[in-house]
C-alpha cells in the first residue's frame, strides 16, 4: 500500500476485529440472539458493517477515476489524515444515535439466509478487495480525494478510512454494553 496513513488505518481495522474475535468466542452458535428485541445481535452488526464495506468499496468505484485526477492536481497542498469521532458528535448533537440508512440495514431475516462465520469472512473479503483498490494511491493524492458527505465533515480518502475503523469501534463497543461485556 502506497498510503502509509491508510495501511495504518487498515492495520488499526483489522486489530479492532481480532480483540472482538476473541470476545465472540464465548458467543459461539449465539450470535444472532440479540441481546434486547430493539438491538442488534452480533451478526445483525457484522452484516452492517459488511454493507458498509461493500457499499464504500462499490461507490469508489465509479468514485475514484472521476476523483483521482482533481485530487493529483492538489496534491501538494496540506490534508488532514485523522477525522473526529463524528458518531459521538452526532450523538451529543441530536441527544440520540446516528439512525443506519436503509441500505445499510440488515434485512429481518438474514440469520436464515447465511451462517456468521461466512458473514466474518465475506466482511474480510471485503475490505481486503477495498485496501487492493486503493493500494496504488499515494497519500498526497488520497488527501484530496474528498467526499460529499456534509455529517462527516466532507473527508478525504483517509479520513473515510479513519471513519471506517471509528464506525467499527462504536459498533463493538455497543455490543459490549448491551451484552454486558466488560
Amino acid at each position: 500500500m502506497e498510503s502509509s496513513y491508510m495501511k495504518n488505518h487498515f492495520t488499526i481495522i483489522y486489530e479492532q476485529r481480532e480483540e472482538f474475535a476473541n470476545v465472540l468466542k464465548d458467543f459461539k452458535d449465539k450470535e444472532w440472539e440479540r441481546p434486547q428485541d430493539d438491538k442488534w445481535s452480533f451478526g445483525e452488526t457484522y452484516y452492517h458493517l459488511y454493507l458498509m464495506i461493500r457499499l464504500f468499496r462499490q461507490l469508489n468505484k465509479s468514485y475514484l477515476p472521476i476523483s483521482k485526477p482533481i485530487a493529483t492536481i492538489r496534491s501538494g497542498k496540506p490534508y488532514n489524515i485523522k477525522s473526529d469521532d463524528i458518531f459521538t458528535e452526532y450523538k451529543e448533537k441530536h441527544n440520540k444515535p446516528m439512525k443506519a440508512p436503509f441500505v445499510l440495514v440488515p434485512p429481518k431475516n438474514i440469520k436464515e439466509k447465511i451462517s456468521f462465520k461466512w458473514l466474518v469472512n465475506e466482511l474480510d473479503i471485503e475490505t481486503r478487495y477495498l485496501e487492493k483498490m486503493l493500494s496504488n494511491i499515494s497519500d498526497n493524492v488520497a488527501g484530496h480525494i474528498r467526499y460529499p458527505d456534509p455529517i462527516a465533515h466532507y473527508p478525504n480518502l483517509i479520513q473515510c478510512i479513519n471513519i471506517l475503523g471509528i464506525h467499527e469501534k462504536q459498533h463493538f463497543l455497543l455490543c459490549k454494553k448491551y451484552y454486558n461485556l466488560h
